[in-house]
């Protein structure tokens, strides 16, 4: 009896120890293809409903592009009518000649651009000034003919490499000085000296930058920069723009977005303290999984973020590995970090088969990269066609939707190849600003040329840090239309260049600073998905927005509105809208000198009265 006991115990050991093997194995190697499978957060883009009774005022804002000869001209027209119009802010151009024509308002704006005034007809505009038109300059010029209208009394010599730009006042929320070394932005300005009744609302180096200047009825704004035709600088334009008419109105499309590259990706070996600043007696992998990724989410949850991932087969620069071993090699990423990333309602975007730029050899990239340039496009679409075959191994239920060029280098043979071998891939997301020359893929938000149903959608800053040039490129993209887009890349932490000597603490601090600075600055900033994020802002780019003016009420109507949507109203200083909620939605004031309102439109057309009187 003792005797079978003693057998049947034994088989018991065995069958058990066969259990926990078995289950052991399943669990890293094939158990996802019988649990369920996990799915992407399903999100709404809606839309208000039109009327068709909505009021209009007797005033619409026109705004006039003058498009000149000249480098600096065409560049400076191209970079403000983007701007213009990522705020859906209708704008014309006309040319020199027929600028003489237009009739003066309050509600007229006209811009000019470069530096040959010889053109422009000085008679024709100072008229139109000081019957109550607004007139911008927006490069510095010398022309001593136009002194009375620019407020201008000495002209001094060109000086080149004056750095920074310092705020005399507040014009949006937000917004940080710059000063020497930061080398965001570098002016060429002119030396003037200028009338004491010329108010200064942006300067650097003791230059005047910005400055207004009243004559007659209207209001003249010079910019003594060359600095008006980067990027950059498109959301305070549009900003300082709208101290001009008596009220002015802009649109949000209010996007949160926050991209993980090299995420989910294979994980190196070692341990912590031995290769990074943080003196974490633990192995990389651990490292991730018990301390970068909780942090993370924290994170998410605390600040109302959305994490899009970029995955990556392998960091092997030949295309050597078939489908079975990129799938093996993924099994930890995909499995730990794909899952709980999707699980927490992210999108997985792919990044590429390797971390090797879709270049070929007579395409720009950078040469310290030491990348393999890929011979041709069919080599290219069977690397994007092996890493999909990764993704739909543990995914199945999912399909990619964004791709992010590895170190943000693309051209337009990899455009191709993306479009061909990944048809129901949406978007391309790189970056908003950089170097092109050296093989940066810089985009718009916008289509794409050759294959319509790809959007481009750019990330506008990056990094675990608060540097003053990116935090204020970051605010100019929101005071421009409303939109935040950042990403991080997961193994800074353990690169010493790109971590600066700083440990996983120090940086996440700093990131977390950037993220709740978002959230409470700009709380009408609604976290997305890369695919929500493009389907939103398509939506909004295509939407009909009709702002008209009385004398004391601002009308919004329009067509195909993102809903909710949002608008910044400035008014003159004196004036004021009643804050809190109305049946077309909500208005809140926002911190500047002169009236900012943020309006969230949940009804298609929207009456708001205007209280006191400018003064």
């Amino acid at each position: 009896m003792e005797k079978r006991t003693v057998i049947s115990f034994s088989l018991f050991i065995v069958l058990f120890l066969v259990i926990v093997g078995a289950i052991q194995y399943l669990r890293i190697h094939s158990l996802h293809t019988l649990l369920p499978n996990v799915a992407e957060q399903q999100m709404n883009i809606d839309q208000l409903k039109s009327d068709a009774s909505a009021k209009a005022g007797e005033h619409q804002l026109q705004i006039y592009l003058v498009r000149d000869e000249g480098d600096l001209a065409v560049e400076t027209a191209d970079n403000l009518r983007h701007g213009l119009q990522y705020a859906k802010l209708d704008v014309r151009e006309v040319s020199p000649g027929a600028v003489g024509s237009i009739a003066p308002s309050p509600y007229t704006i006209i811009i000019f651009t470069g530096e040959d005034s010889s053109r422009w007809p000085f008679v024709a505009m100072k008229r139109y000034v000081e019957q109550g038109g607004n007139l911008v300059f927006a490069n510095r010029f010398k022309d001593p003919a136009w002194n009375a209208l620019t407020g201008i009394e000495e002209i001094g010599e060109y000086v080149p490499d004056v750095y920074g730009l310092n705020f005399e006042e507040t014009i949006f929320p937000g917004y940080v000085d710059l000063n020497p070394p930061d080398d965001l932005f570098v002016h060429s300005v002119v030396d003037f000296a200028i009338a004491d009744d010329a108010n200064v609302m942006l300067s650097a180096e003791g230059f005047p930058i910005l400055w207004e200047y009243g004559v007659g009825e209207g209001n003249v704004l010079y910019w003594n920069t060359t600095i008006t035709n980067q990027k950059m600088i498109r959301g305070l334009f549009v900003q300082t723009l709208g101290t001009m008419p008596p009220a002015f109105v802009t649109a949000q499309a209010a996007i949160k977005l926050m991209y993980i590259d090299d995420f989910p990706a294979p994980v190196m070996d070692g341990k912590m303290k031995d290769v990074s600043a943080t003196p974490l007696d633990k192995s990389v992998k651990d490292f991730f999984a018990e301390d970068w990724w909780e942090d993370m989410v924290d994170l998410a949850k605390d600040d109302d973020v959305i994490y899009t991932g970029a995955m990556i087969g392998t960091y092997e620069e030949e295309m050597e590995l078939v489908d079975e071993q990129l799938i093996k090699r993924g099994e930890f990423p995909m499995l730990y970090f794909g899952r709980k990333l999707i699980a927490h309602g992210g999108e997985i975007g792919l990044h590429g088969y390797n971390h090797q730029s879709l270049v070929t050899a007579d395409e720009p990239i950078d040469p310290t990269y030491g990348y393999i340039p890929w011979k041709d496009k069919d080599e290219m679409k069977r690397s994007l066609l092996q890493a999909e075959s990764v993704f739909a191994n543990y995914f199945p239920a999912e399909t990619l939707k964004s791709y992010v060029p590895p170190s943000n280098a693309l051209n337009r043979t990899g455009v191709d190849a993306i479009a061909e071998a990944l048809p129901e891939l949406r978007t391309i997301a790189s970056l908003y600003t950089g170097e092109p020359e050296s093989g940066d893929f810089v985009q718009e938000f916008e289509f794409d040329a050759t294959h319509p149903n790809l959007y481009h959608f750019p990330r506008v800053t990056s990094d675990y840090g608060e540097e003053r040039g990116s935090i204020f490129q970051m605010v100019d993209a929101i005071a421009n239309f409303g939109v935040f887009s950042h990403f991080i890349h997961p193994d800074d932490v353990i690169d010493p260049d790109r971590a600066f000597g700083r440990d996983w603490d120090t940086m996440f601090t700093s990131l977390r600073k950037i993220v709740h600075d978002v959230r409470d600055q700009y709380p009408h900033l609604e976290a997305y998905t890369q695919h929500y994020a493009t389907e939103k802002m398509i939506t909004y780019q295509q939407a009909d927005l009709n702002v008209t003016f009385d004398e004391s009420t601002v009308y919004l109507a329009g067509e195909g509105l993102v809903n909710p949507s949002h608008f910044t109203i400035r008014l003159k200083p004196g004036q004021s809208l009643e804050t809190g909620k109305f049946d077309f939605g909500t208005v809140e004031q926002w911190e500047a000198d002169r009236p900012l309102y943020l309006v969230k439109l949940t009804s298609a057309n929207a009456e708001i009265d205007i209280k006191g009187e400018a003064q």
